[in-house]
């Protein structure tokens, strides 16, 4: 087209001005006349830059074409309708649809293009396709893994709906419950045979669809009575947005490994009653540790029957009999030094003692003590007898193979040339060889773990200081120096596991060397004892760090041998060891005796072994303490020794004083208002509701904290609501009262108390005192944004009370730690499980730093 000078428009552009779209007239030539200013802001063009053809410019260039053959097409008649981009600048892009209309009446205004935006579509379609897209890849991610895999998967939805499963889910459901399932289909309405499952299904994909990870191993039962073990994994599954959608249950059959395990434990049950036969002597002894961590003592944790026999114990002597103490009784005192040696050296102990056995007579015992993570474990064993076994199997006969088949432990026996040429019962159960496929054919490499042999072979070359020919095998070195130590033995299947293993050379009746014999016992239960013991070490150690009470030892000669920090701490002193007890005791008066002092003082407080007392003591700033005194008199290396444990009253008996005064207080109301029978009722209620009520900081108290959770957990699962429970902990409130002391402490939880339950609004809501410095909140009808919104009340509250707390690491004032758990409750399941969920998140809250609350199955910490 010519460049023309725009035509004047000859039209009332008022009704175009008031137009929904943007508006364009075109004359008869093509040329624009107008534009309104809807067009305007589309294009980005002013009217001048529109007029004429400059209204093109603000078209894309490669839809221009399409629009001018639009207006070619309507000079023919037509009437279409073409989608194209305006360029309005600064890189915007605006699609728009376009329709030409004729406007008749007029000589120079020929048509107008009504114009509509897209923008917001065209995207909205964008998204779309991306979406479709994601789904798709997705879902074909999600095909290619269901089909790939053959362990049985399902997906369900939020309602408890099939929504994916592969064949060998499908094929295992009808397997076990003859039912055929479909997608849509609603597991709620599902009839199993087995109740059991039924129930333990519905509960486990109710965790997971409360947002729960979890893996748990489970027999389910089918229609033909076979029980099959599987480990269930259930995890939530999330779209792009972060939404839970619904969850994931992938099901690996665990039978055969769990058959194995059984028969396993079969085997270790027939070891132990072998080893009932042997003179063996066997005990994990655990380490006990006074307050400075110095060791004092063990205890005995596992005792086989020869081991109470060697040291002419009962059963029932070990828990309070120690280790120190039991040796001693039969003159092998020196065994607690050899265990104090082995357990702080973490070196292995053996030697051959020759001893007097319980009959009087003669015996050889080898003693080994090996050192575990919190203790050690001694063996006890009978050479002469063990040595006389071990020759005899040099015969082969076929009585001596039925005996050795018998035996609960491998037992392999080599030549010279270190060919196999014995493999019993026990050695084939333990590796899963045939003891065909390797006796005259294999040598006991086959079954050593290499890193292991390579690693005895340099300790074995480093004590004799030069290196050994190559080739050697760790199998005869061990049994030329007859060893007895742990080693690692490889099973047929590859999977590595612990043994005992005890090494010697086979005689002929000449006393020749012909061959070399290894006895293996499986110790993988023994080295998962040493890590129960190592747990329980660390829980014992946490026990003794949180106890408030007094605990002095007291000679017979009335002086304090050792204290706790509780007892120093309540007693004002640094030290109490050497001190007499009667330093405590003043008001008792002067006391002469020196053999039995402390018998006297104990006396004259009246306080024995038979129960407890309230005494009065007397700390170093002369301030009286009412406390309970418990009393135990124990033998020490031969020396009587009393132990006393003393429990602070003050602060209880001022709680009783106090809560005495109220129910007089109340008594009295009701004997004034005996004849007003609603009087008398209200004072009644007042009495059962202080019964309730937390002494100090007048809350609801632990007692009807109960009571609520379960009234609320049953409410709930009738009702199918949510109940959301939180725990909140006092940040290092040990160190304030350490700092302010405990009448302060104490002042402080009342002021805590009021603030939390000042944040409470609704009437169902719950607040009380847990216990120490721990509260709780039950919230029914309250789903995880509710809960949140409550602890957050509750935690800025309390942050609001500006209570200064200068020893505090997160904050100058006192704060709290909460963690918040919520669940919907289901009949038969223990609502207690709700405070265990609260009280992980609570760990998981002061863990990651304090002054912050942590909901449980979200990952959600939040200061």
């Amino acid at each position: 087209m010519a460049l023309r000078a725009p035509a004047k428009v000859d039209c009332n552009t008022a009704i175009f001005d008031a137009s929904a779209f943007a508006v364009l007239l075109n004359d008869q030539k093509g040329q624009c006349c107008y534009v309104n200013e809807k067009w305007r802001l589309l294009s980005g063009l002013s009217l001048q830059q529109a007029l004429g053809e400059g209204w093109l410019s603000a078209i894309h260039p490669e839809d221009r074409p399409r629009v001018i053959a639009m207006y070619a097409a309507a000079r023919q008649g037509q009437l279409p309708v073409v989608e194209y981009r305006f360029l309005p600048g600064e890189g915007r892009v605006v699609w728009v649809s376009s329709s030409l209309l004729p406007v008749p009446g007029y000589a120079n205004v020929s048509c107008q293009a009504l114009i509509c935006d897209l923008t917001a579509s065209k995207r909205q379609e964008a998204e779309r396709s991306a979406l479709l897209v994601e789904q798709k890849e997705m879902k074909e991610e999600l095909e290619s893994i269901l089909s790939s895999s053959n362990d049985p998967i399902v997906a369900v939805d939020m309602e408890f709906r099939f929504s994916v499963f592969n064949q060998s889910f499908a094929s295992l459901f009808f397997l076990l419950y003859g039912v055929k399932v479909a997608r849509r289909d609603c597991l709620l309405h599902y009839e199993l045979k087995s109740e059991e499952d039924r129930s333990n299904l519905i509960t486990f994909w109710g965790r997971v669809l409360q947002g729960e990870c979890f893996v748990i191993r489970r027999a389910l039962h089918g229609d033909d009575k076979i029980i099959r073990v599987f480990d269930l994994s259930f995890s939530p599954q999330f779209n792009s947005a972060g939404k839970q959608i619904g969850a994931i249950n992938v099901l690996h059959d665990v039978t055969l490994s769990a058959q194995t395990e059984r028969a396993l434990q079969k085997s270790e049950e027939l070891f132990k009653a072998a080893t009932q036969s042997s003179v063996d002597a066997i005990y994990v002894l655990e380490a006990i540790k006074d307050e400075s961590w110095k060791l004092v003592d063990f205890d005995f944790s596992e005792v086989n029957q020869n081991g109470f026999d060697f040291l002419q114990l009962h059963l029932d002597d070990t828990p309070k009999m120690s280790f120190e103490k039991a040796v001693n009784r039969i003159a092998y005192g020196y065994l607690f030094d050899v265990c104090s040696d082995v357990y702080f050296t973490k070196t292995k102990y053996q030697q051959e003692k020759e001893c007097i056995g319980p009959d009087g007579n003669s015996c050889w015992l080898l003693f080994s003590v090996v050192a575990l993570s919190n203790g050690v474990v001694l063996t006890a064993s009978d050479i002469s007898e063990r040595k006389q076994s071990e020759l005899a199997l040099a015969t082969f006969s076929s009585l001596q193979q039925a005996i050795l088949d018998s035996a609960g432990s491998a037992i392999i026996v080599t030549d010279l040339s270190n060919t196999i040429r014995l493999f019993n019962q026990a050695a084939e159960e333990m590796l899963g060889y045939q003891a065909g496929e390797l006796i005259g054919k294999e040598t006991p490499a086959v079954f050593h773990q290499a890193e292991s042999a390579r690693l005895f072979i340099a300790e074995f070359e480093k004590e004799l200081g030069e290196p050994l020919p190559i080739g050697s095998d760790v199998f005869s070195i061990q049994a030329m120096r007859y060893t007895q130590r742990d080693w690692i033995y490889q099973h047929r299947d590859g999977h590595a596991f612990p043994v005992e293993l005890t090494m010697n050379v086979v005689r002929n009746q000449q006393g020749e060397i012909t061959g070399y014999m290894g006895i293996a016992n499986d110790i993988s239960v023994r080295k998962m004892a040493e890590m129960k013991l190592q747990q329980n070490e660390s829980r014992t150690s946490a026990i003794l760090d949180s106890l408030h009470d007094c605990v002095l030892s007291v000679g017979m000669n009335g002086l304090i041998l050792d204290a706790n920090p509780a007892a120093l701490k309540v007693f004002a002193y640094d030290n109490l060891r050497g001190k007499s007890l009667n330093l405590l005791f003043p008001h008792l008066g002067e006391m002469n005796l020196q053999q039995n002092l402390a018998g006297e003082i104990f006396t004259r407080l009246g306080v024995d072994t038979q129960g407890m007392r309230e005494v009065v003591a007397i700390n170093k700033e002369g301030v009286e303490v009412l406390m309970d005194m418990a009393l135990a008199e124990v033998e020490v290396d031969g020396a009587h020794v009393f132990i006393t444990t003393l429990h602070d009253l003050t602060q209880h008996k001022l709680d009783e004083q106090k809560m005495q005064e109220t129910i007089e207080e109340l008594e009295a109301v009701q004997t004034s208002l005996s004849g007003s029978h609603e009087q008398l009722s209200q004072a009644n209620q007042e009495l059962s509701r202080l019964a309730h009520l937390d002494g100090l900081t007048g809350i609801a108290n632990r007692r009807l904290f109960d009571q609520t959770l379960v009234q609320e957990w049953a409410r709930g699962a009738r009702a199918g609501e949510c109940l959301a429970l939180a725990m909140l902990d006092v940040d290092y409130f040990k160190r304030y009262n350490d700092h302010f002391g405990h009448q302060a402490g104490d002042e402080c939880l009342k002021r805590v108390a009021m603030a939390i339950a000042s944040a409470l609004h609704r009437p169902g809501d719950f607040a009380a005192r847990y216990g120490g410095e721990e509260f709780v909140l039950v919230l029914p009808g309250t789903d995880q944004e509710g809960a949140v919104q409550v602890v957050e009340a509750v935690l800025n509250q309390v942050r609001n009370l500006a209570i200064v707390h200068q020893t505090s690491d997160v904050a100058k004032v006192v704060t709290l730690s909460a963690g918040i758990a919520v669940v919907l409750p289901l009949q038969g399941v223990d609502p207690y499980c709700l405070v265990q969920a609260a009280d992980q998140a609570l760990y998981q809250a002061k863990h990651q730093g304090r002054n912050r609350y942590f909901l449980a199955g979200a990952n959600r910490l939040t200061e």
